[in-house]
Protein backbone atom coordinates (compact mmCIF):
# COMPACT_ATOMS: atom_id res chain seq x y z
CA UNK A 1 0.00 0.00 0.00
CA UNK A 2 1.45 3.32 -1.04
CA UNK A 3 1.69 6.20 1.36
CA UNK A 4 -1.19 7.95 -0.27
CA UNK A 5 -3.30 5.19 -0.21
CA UNK A 6 -2.42 4.78 3.56
CA UNK A 7 -3.53 8.45 4.00
CA UNK A 8 -6.94 7.79 2.81
CA UNK A 9 -7.80 5.40 5.52
CA UNK A 10 -10.17 5.68 8.23
CA UNK A 11 -9.01 3.88 11.28
CA UNK A 12 -10.76 2.65 14.37
CA UNK A 13 -8.22 1.79 17.48
CA UNK A 14 -8.91 0.49 20.67
CA UNK A 15 -8.20 -1.54 23.99
CA UNK A 16 -10.58 -4.36 25.49
CA UNK A 17 -9.85 -5.24 29.08
CA UNK A 18 -10.46 -9.10 29.85
CA UNK A 19 -9.72 -11.66 32.20
CA UNK A 20 -9.83 -14.90 30.02
CA UNK A 21 -6.55 -15.49 29.03
CA UNK A 22 -5.12 -15.72 25.88
CA UNK A 23 -6.35 -19.10 25.03
CA UNK A 24 -10.02 -18.60 26.03
CA UNK A 25 -9.63 -15.26 24.42
CA UNK A 26 -8.60 -16.25 20.82
CA UNK A 27 -10.87 -19.07 20.80
CA UNK A 28 -13.75 -16.76 21.55
CA UNK A 29 -12.42 -14.30 18.53
CA UNK A 30 -12.31 -17.17 16.31
CA UNK A 31 -15.80 -18.35 17.27
CA UNK A 32 -16.85 -14.89 16.22
CA UNK A 33 -14.83 -14.36 13.22
CA UNK A 34 -15.94 -17.70 11.58
CA UNK A 35 -19.85 -16.41 12.58
CA UNK A 36 -19.66 -13.15 11.02
CA UNK A 37 -21.20 -14.23 7.59
CA UNK A 38 -23.73 -16.20 8.98
CA UNK A 39 -24.82 -13.53 11.32
CA UNK A 40 -24.27 -10.74 8.59
CA UNK A 41 -25.45 -12.72 5.40
CA UNK A 42 -26.36 -9.03 3.19
CA UNK A 43 -23.56 -7.14 4.92
CA UNK A 44 -20.41 -9.43 5.06
CA UNK A 45 -18.46 -10.59 2.38
CA UNK A 46 -14.98 -11.91 1.65
CA UNK A 47 -14.33 -12.75 4.73
CA UNK A 48 -10.80 -13.88 5.56
CA UNK A 49 -8.90 -14.64 8.48
CA UNK A 50 -5.87 -15.57 9.70
CA UNK A 51 -3.86 -16.10 13.24
CA UNK A 52 -0.02 -15.15 13.26
CA UNK A 53 0.74 -16.13 16.72
CA UNK A 54 -1.14 -14.47 19.33
CA UNK A 55 -2.71 -12.02 16.39
CA UNK A 56 -5.53 -12.21 13.87
CA UNK A 57 -5.96 -10.34 10.94
CA UNK A 58 -9.57 -10.18 9.37
CA UNK A 59 -10.42 -8.77 5.95
CA UNK A 60 -13.88 -8.00 4.83
CA UNK A 61 -16.39 -6.74 2.46
CA UNK A 62 -19.30 -4.98 4.15
CA UNK A 63 -21.63 -1.88 2.49
CA UNK A 64 -19.24 -1.91 -0.38
CA UNK A 65 -16.26 -1.41 1.31
CA UNK A 66 -13.48 -3.41 2.25
CA UNK A 67 -12.23 -3.88 6.06
CA UNK A 68 -9.09 -4.12 7.50
CA UNK A 69 -8.81 -5.70 11.45
CA UNK A 70 -5.64 -6.52 13.16
CA UNK A 71 -6.41 -8.22 16.90
CA UNK A 72 -3.63 -8.46 19.24
CA UNK A 73 -4.54 -10.92 22.25
CA UNK A 74 -3.04 -10.37 25.28
CA UNK A 75 -3.30 -12.12 29.13
CA UNK A 76 -5.36 -9.27 29.92
CA UNK A 77 -6.53 -7.39 26.83
CA UNK A 78 -6.97 -7.52 23.20
CA UNK A 79 -5.75 -4.53 20.62
CA UNK A 80 -8.19 -3.56 17.94
CA UNK A 81 -7.18 -1.59 15.24
CA UNK A 82 -9.67 -1.36 12.05
CA UNK A 83 -8.76 -0.08 8.57
CA UNK A 84 -11.23 1.12 6.31
CA UNK A 85 -10.94 3.59 3.03
CA UNK A 86 -11.86 7.58 3.69
CA UNK A 87 -15.17 7.15 1.56
CA UNK A 88 -16.74 4.47 4.09
CA UNK A 89 -16.64 7.13 7.01
CA UNK A 90 -21.08 7.28 7.03
CA UNK A 91 -20.76 3.82 7.98
CA UNK A 92 -18.20 4.01 10.59
CA UNK A 93 -20.10 4.29 13.53
CA UNK A 94 -22.12 0.95 12.38
CA UNK A 95 -18.81 -0.92 11.95
CA UNK A 96 -17.67 0.55 15.37
CA UNK A 97 -20.61 -0.57 17.12
CA UNK A 98 -21.01 -4.00 15.69
CA UNK A 99 -17.94 -4.71 15.67
CA UNK A 100 -16.16 -3.22 19.20
CA UNK A 101 -19.84 -3.63 20.81
CA UNK A 102 -19.96 -7.87 19.65
CA UNK A 103 -15.76 -8.30 20.74
CA UNK A 104 -16.31 -6.67 24.25
CA UNK A 105 -19.74 -8.90 24.30
CA UNK A 106 -18.22 -12.32 23.46
CA UNK A 107 -15.02 -11.12 25.99
CA UNK A 108 -17.07 -10.77 28.68
CA UNK A 109 -19.81 -13.56 28.40
CA UNK A 110 -19.82 -16.13 30.76
CA UNK A 111 -18.50 -19.40 29.49
CA UNK A 112 -21.46 -21.29 30.38
CA UNK A 113 -25.22 -19.72 30.89
CA UNK A 114 -27.24 -20.82 33.64
CA UNK A 115 -30.37 -21.84 31.84
CA UNK A 116 -33.46 -20.61 33.78
CA UNK A 117 -35.21 -22.55 36.19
Amino acid sequence: MSMAEKNEMGAIRGTLKHQLGIDEAKARLSKFVSSLVREYPDQVHRLDSRWQGDSLQVSFSAYGFQYHWDVSVGENAVELLGEFPADANPYRGKIEKTVVGKIEDLLFAPAFRRRAA
